[in-house]
């Protein structure tokens, strides 16, 4: 049976409200200059592993799109779909929404503000409706249905969607043999990653994905990844960056 085709999963560059210690979530920032340096690195990666996605996806997101941009162009894939995905969306951090997070875990206190950032079920309380509407209101989420834009969102609710998503699209394109690129953004690829490998709950609580590092699938015949969480192709810097997520409260 030929081999199926391979997945390569990418966080965004690092946003301008990332480099401000901010619950970004459905807010749509675009790439500070270490980001789009973070991107042009990720696009040198995956040139030297010889990749070329058939198809790119994305989320509706400024930080996903303009990776997205400097991966195709350090590929040189311009003809290759880059397809956005509200499903990949960033989770919706409620009322936590640009707030610093430094200024929250002292407001909060650590166990309530790990309960609400990391845990899969615990969700923040919603924003308002003032902030919801500028939200939906704003280019990154015209047209999409109102399930893609929440007052406020658990990790599981991430997960439910996300896997929709790759048995709607992913994985066809995966069986088919393609090679796929997902650029996505913390808590959605923490999702996938839950998806593809059947991490437990408290296996992608502690899970933190870097900005700017690609992380490779690989696939048995029954679309079982042969590593469970992937294979970064830079491991030691992803490593180094992902202890860097954790030591600043996760993800």
């Amino acid at each position: 049976m030929p081999a199926p085709g391979t997945l390569f999963l990418l966080r965004h560059g690092q946003s301008v409200l990332n480099a401000q210690d901010r619950f970004t979530g459905l807010l749509d920032p675009p790439l500070s200059p270490i980001g789009e340096d973070e991107a042009t690195r990720a696009g040198a990666l995956l040139s030297s592993a010889s990749f070329s996605p058939d198809t790119v996806y994305t989320s509706t997101l400024t930080r996903t799109r303009d990776t997205a941009r400097i991966i195709v162009d350090a590929l040189g894939i311009q003809d290759v779909p880059v397809l956005a995905a509200w499903e990949l969306n960033e989770r919706s951090y409620g009322s936590l929404t640009g707030r610093a997070r430094r200024e929250l875990l002292t407001e909060l206190g650590p166990e309530v503000f790990l309960f609400w950032r990391r845990s899969y079920y615990g969700a923040p309380p919603p924003m308002s409706r003032a902030e919801l509407g500028a939200i939906r209101r704003s280019k990154a989420f015209a047209g999409l249905p109102p399930e893609a834009v929440l007052p406020t969102e658990s990790l599981c609710g991430v997960v439910k969607r996300v896997r929709i998503f790759w048995h709607q699209h992913l994985r066809p394109r995966i069986r088919a043999r393609e090679d796929v690129l997902v650029i996505g953004h913390g808590n959605s690829l923490r999702a996938l990653c839950l998806v593809l490998g059947r991490l437990s709950h408290a296996e992608v609580e502690a899970l933190n994905i870097p900005t700017g590092h690609p992380l490779l699938y690989r696939f048995a015949p029954g679309l079982v990844p042969l590593v469970p969480c992937g294979k970064y192709l830079n491991p030691l810097a992803a490593r180094t960056a992902a202890a860097l997520v954790a030591a600043a409260g996760g993800t």
